[in-house]
């Protein structure tokens, strides 16, 4: 029983109350579902608060994903849908939210973490843990970031 109740609470923090199992584009919801959660909760908190928040989301997840894939025997499936709404936060601590900057964070956040680009995709194909399923996440954040500064900057 109380399996059961860790597993059904991993599940839906992993899947984001399940919206992870919707079946198309499952990482865009949940990236879209992270600018939404962001930028609601950074106009309500300090900015460290709203760190500090993240870092308890990350540890959270990390224990989570375990759990879950732990039971269903999946690694780093479609489903689990955490990691793009923690990834997609980089760049919200990071700028400003306008229009503009919503705009730009999920697009190039959403490219960069379809693409992969390394160090990305090394992480992706060596860790398949809860590291590796959130890592690949928090570098296109971090990725995203850089081009978002650099379109800024030209602007």
């Amino acid at each position: 029983m109380k399996k059961n109740i860790i597993f059904i609470i991993s599940d839906l923090f992993c899947t984001f109350l399940k919206i992870g199992n919707i079946k198309y584009m499952p990482g865009t919801l949940g990236s879209l579902v992270g600018i939404i959660i962001g930028v609601s909760i950074k106009n309500f908190l300090s900015i460290q608060i709203y760190i500090i928040f993240v870092l308890i989301i990350f540890a959270l997840a990390i224990l989570a994903i375990n759990i879950y894939q732990s039971i269903k025997g999946k690694k780093d499936s479609s489903e689990i849908i955490i990691d793009e709404i923690i990834g997609q936060q980089i760049p919200i601590i990071l700028f400003e939210m306008n229009l503009l900057n919503i705009f730009l964070s999920f697009i190039l956040f959403r490219f960069f973490d379809i693409l992969k680009f390394f160090p990305a995709s090394y992480i992706d194909r060596k860790y398949h843990n809860s590291f590796g399923v959130i890592g690949d996440d928090i570098i296109a954040g971090f990725q995203s970031s850089l081009v978002m500064y650099g379109i800024i900057v030209v602007l």
